[in-house]
C-alpha cells in the first residue's frame, strides 16, 4: 500500500461502507469496527464482465447490490455511518457530484469520505480532455441516471483512435457493452477534481478536507462532514 494510502487509511474508524470495490477492497484499520461492501454486481456478474482479471480474480460477495447512478445510497439511512471509502468509482459514474451529496447524507456529523481517482495524465485517460465542471453541474441538475453514449464513445474514441467511428448499426451494442463494464465516464487531474470538491461543498453541504494528497498514478481526498 502507498503512503498515501496507509495516510488516508488512519482517518477511518467505527462502522462504514466501501463502495465500488470490485476485486481490490480498500484495507481498512483495526480502528474500524465494521466495513460493508456495496456494489453493482456479484462476483459471477464481475467474472463475466471483466474476463480480462482472469479467473482467480478474488471479487467479494457484496453485502449490498446497488447499482449507484440509480439507487445511489438509498439503502442507508440520514446521518448513519461514520465513514465512506470511494476508491476509483466517482469516474465511473453518470452523476458524480450528486453521489458525493449522497455520501454526505448518509455520514454522520465528524464522519469521513475518502475519495480516491486516477490522475488522467498518467493512464489511459492520457488522450482525454477533464471533464469540465460546469458540464459536471449541468449534468446533476438534469438529474440523470444513465452515463449517455457519447460519454462511451469518447472513452472508446481515446482507446481506439480518435480517427475511429463506429457503424450505426454497432453504437447501440458498444454502449451497452462498455456501460455494463462501467468505463471511465469522466477523468480528471489532482487541480481538476479540487474544482468539484468546491463545488460540491458550497452547494451540497459544508465539507472539510483533512487529508489530499497525490502518488504515482492517483490522488485522493479525505473529506470530513462538519454539520
Amino acid at each position: 500500500m502507498s503512503e498515501i494510502r496507509q495516510r488516508f487509511s488512519t482517518r477511518l474508524s467505527g462502522d462504514g461502507i466501501d463502495i465500488g470495490p470490485g476485486h481490490c477492497p480498500w484495507p481498512v484499520p483495526p480502528t474500524v469496527r465494521s466495513v460493508r461492501l456495496v456494489d453493482r454486481w456479484d462476483p459471477d456478474a464481475n467474472r463475466t464482465l471483466f474476463p480480462e482479471l482472469g479467473a482467480d480474480a478474488d471479487f467479494r460477495e457484496p453485502d449490498v447490490i446497488s447499482n449507484l447512478d440509480v439507487d445511489r445510497l438509498s439503502a442507508f439511512g440520514d446521518r448513519s455511518l461514520d465513514f465512506v471509502i470511494a476508491s476509483h468509482v466517482l469516474e465511473h459514474l453518470a452523476d458524480p457530484i450528486g453521489c458525493l451529496g449522497e455520501i454526505r447524507r448518509v455520514l454522520r456529523r465528524g464522519g469521513v469520505c475518502l475519495v480516491m481517482l486516477p490522475d488522467r495524465r498518467y493512464t489511459f485517460d492520457r488522450g482525454r480532455p477533464g471533464t469540465p465542471l460546469a458540464h459536471l453541474v449541468a449534468e446533476h441538475r438534469a438529474g440523470v441516471t444513465e452515463v449517455d453514449d457519447e460519454h462511451v464513445l469518447e472513452f472508446i474514441r481515446n482507446d481506439r483512435g480518435q480517427r475511429w467511428e463506429p457503424h450505426p448499426a454497432e453504437v447501440a451494442e458498444l454502449c451497452d457493452i462498455h456501460r455494463r463494464r462501467s468505463v471511465h465516464a469522466h477523468c480528471w487531474t489532482y487541480e481538476e477534481f479540487g474544482e468539484v470538491i468546491g463545488y460540491a461543498s458550497g452547494r451540497l453541504g459544508r465539507w472539510r478536507i483533512v487529508d489530499e494528497g497525490h502518488s504515482g498514478d492517483e490522488f485522493g481526498f479525505v473529506l470530513r462532514r462538519r454539520l
